[in-house]
Parts: structure tokens; sequence; C-alpha cells
């Protein structure tokens, strides 16, 4: 393992978590309130006591324990560094950080998703990064406007359907 990832002075071989990649908007890394919400919540989790850690070794009970606090280590530097955006209901119609968007294909096939921060972004739950493709396509747009997004299988065209700044 690289000399890079370990810590030295405390004698183990305890890995230290790499700094997560800054955000192509520079060292402005922003988050809805929600997703703050959540890290808080997870980081409360994590240095809560550990219910699923019965019935293990004191081995694994012990990696089990590091990987916990390694996590939190992680979140609670993750939640210095973030600056919470709230979504502007007055922007209604046009999309912007926060806002749920949905969209429809060129098939009629319709999709919903939130433009939300690198911390929170998770495709299968409709949040949507805004440093992807098409939230970056999508910034500024209108309920009407198409966007066009190259893909691996090739340009697709999406039109904006609606667009709310409510929560879900």
């Amino acid at each position: 393992m690289s000399k890079a990832f370990t810590k030295e002075d405390s004698g183990g071989d305890e890995v230290l978590v790499p700094p997560r990649p800054k955000s192509s908007s520079g060292d402005k890394r922003y988050i809805t309130p929600e997703g703050y919400r959540a890290l808080q919540e997870e980081l409360a989790a994590t240095q809560g006591p550990d219910s699923g850690a019965e019935g293990l070794t004191p081995l694994e009970a012990g990696v089990r324990r590091q990987e916990r606090e390694r996590r939190a280590r992680h979140l609670a530097a993750t939640l210095e560094e973030v600056r919470v955006v709230e979504p502007e209901a007055a922007r209604e119609n046009r999309v912007f950080f926060g806002a749920w968007v949905e969209l429809e294909d060129e098939d009629g096939e319709r999709t919903r998703y939130r433009i939300v921060g690198l911390d929170e972004a998770d495709v299968k739950s409709g949040r949507l990064s805004v440093e992807s493709p098409l939230a970056r396509a999508l910034l500024g747009k209108e309920v009407g406007e198409a966007v066009v997004v190259e893909r691996p299988r090739g340009a697709v065209e999406y039109t904006v359907v609606s667009v709310e700044y409510a929560s879900h």
C-alpha cells in the first residue's frame, strides 16, 4: 500500500480516507438541506451504539468499529466542506440546484430526477449529481425546452416536462 494512505505515527496499518475529489466547480461542494440532514443522521448513527456487532468475534467487532470510526471521520469532514443551498420556489419552471425535474425522452418515456450535490447523488433513488452531464445540460432550462445529452449508446434528447422545488 502506498505510504500516502497510511498513518505512520500510530505504529499501525490504519488506512486513512483519501480526500474526496474537488467538484468541477472548484472548492464549492453544494448540498440540499435534506442531503445535509441525511449526512448528519448517518454521522450520529455511526457514533452511537453498534447493534450490528452482536455475535461477532472480537476481531470482527474491532474491524467493524474501525470501519465505523473511519466513516464517522469521513462524514464529519464532508459536513465541514459542503455548503447548504436552499431551493428557491420562486424559480418554478426553470431548472436550478435542488429542483425536481421530470423529463421525457424521444420514446415518450418519463423519468424524474432531483438535481443535488455530489455527496448526496444516487441515480437509483432519483438524485442526480449537479456535476453529471445530464444535470449540467438541464441547468437553466425551462419547462418545454429540450436538451441533448451524449451517452455511451449515443445522443439522447430529453424535454423538460415539469420543474418543482418542493421536497419529496
